[in-house]
Order: C-alpha cells, then sequence, then structure tokens
C-alpha cells in the first residue's frame, strides 16, 4: 500500500500536465487507498472465517457420527436398533441390503450408500456390494476378507483403501 501510495506522490510532483489533481488532494487519494484495501482485506477475513466454520461444524458431525452406538434400521414393517458392536457386515442384495448381526439378519430396502454414511469410521467399504466391520475381520487378503468364517471380496475399485485401512486397524490392535 505504501508503495501505491508513494507511486501518486511521484505521479503529481513530476507530471501535472498530464494527471490533473485538482480537485483530489494527495491525502484523500491516500486515504481511499488505505479504505479499499481495508475493506478488501476485511472481506477475505470474512471468507476464511466462514470456510473455518463450515470445516468445524462437518468435524462435529463426523465426531457425532462416530460417537454413535447404535443404528436406526426399518425392517420387517419394524424399526429395529442394532448396535454397531454386533454388527458384522451389509450385503446389497440389488434393490435391498442384508445386514448381518450377531443374533439376527435384517433384509432392508436401504440403499447401501445411505447406511455407509450413518456408519462410523471403524466400518469399511470393500467392495459395491459390502460394508464391513473392522473389529471382527479375522484375516484378509490384497482380494478378500474373512469375518465370522465369511470370506467377502475386495474389489479393485476399494482395493488400495480398504488394504491401506485394514492394516493400519491390525497394526494399532
Amino acid at each position: 500500500m505504501l508503495v501505491a501510495l508513494f507511486s501518486f506522490v511521484m505521479l503529481a510532483k513530476t507530471s501535472t500536465r498530464v494527471v490533473s489533481l485538482e480537485g483530489i488532494s494527495i491525502f484523500t487519494l491516500g486515504i481511499m487507498l488505505y479504505l479499499i484495501v481495508f475493506a478488501t482485506s476485511f472481506v477475505r477475513l470474512v471468507m476464511q472465517f466462514q470456510k473455518k466454520e463450515t470445516l468445524v461444524e462437518k468435524l462435529q458431525s463426523e465426531k457425532e457420527k462416530n460417537e454413535q452406538e447404535k443404528i436406526l434400521i426399518r425392517a420387517d414393517r419394524k424399526n429395529h436398533l442394532i448396535d454397531f458392536k454386533d454388527l458384522y457386515y451389509i450385503e446389497s442384495l440389488n434393490d435391498y441390503v442384508k445386514i448381518l448381526t450377531s443374533n439376527d439378519e435384517f433384509i432392508t430396502r436401504e440403499k447401501i450408500t445411505s447406511l455407509n454414511k450413518k456408519l462410523p469410521d471403524r466400518f469399511l467399504r470393500i467392495h459395491r456390494s459390502f460394508i464391513i466391520n473392522m473389529e471382527y475381520v479375522t484375516s484378509f487378503t490384497t482380494t478378500s476378507v474373512d469375518i465370522k468364517d465369511q470370506i467377502l471380496p475386495i474389489s479393485r475399485t476399494y482395493k488400495k483403501d480398504s488394504v491401506s485401512k485394514l492394516q493400519k486397524s491390525k497394526i494399532a490392535q
């Protein structure tokens, strides 16, 4: 800003014939420049604050999602509360979704993508048809996962992410 003010001062001193500053003093010009810079800085600051605020809201919603203990599922014309600790895996069956738990098996018309958004981070999408609970993985390779004597495939799309998350979760345990 000082450079711009200095350039206007030099311009006014050297060639008054080229630039007519009859009605405008250098002081007024400097104040206007300062106000413009201040206003743009304030607008940028407000925009950065709004971005940070949305990021904080997103992180809070993720934290709440991870602190949840149960999920509400509608199956057999009833609403069922399923504990996350009892849920082994979720399998997509075209228009239906099969949810396998330690006690029961539920079939619902909910989409697997909507269920995936409701689940905490300990659940992992390994295939377009499967979401698993990483706590129940007994063994895994780059192509399959073994959960409760059930071998589930890992698709090429989810392979890199799935294998790295499974390795991290098994190392942490």
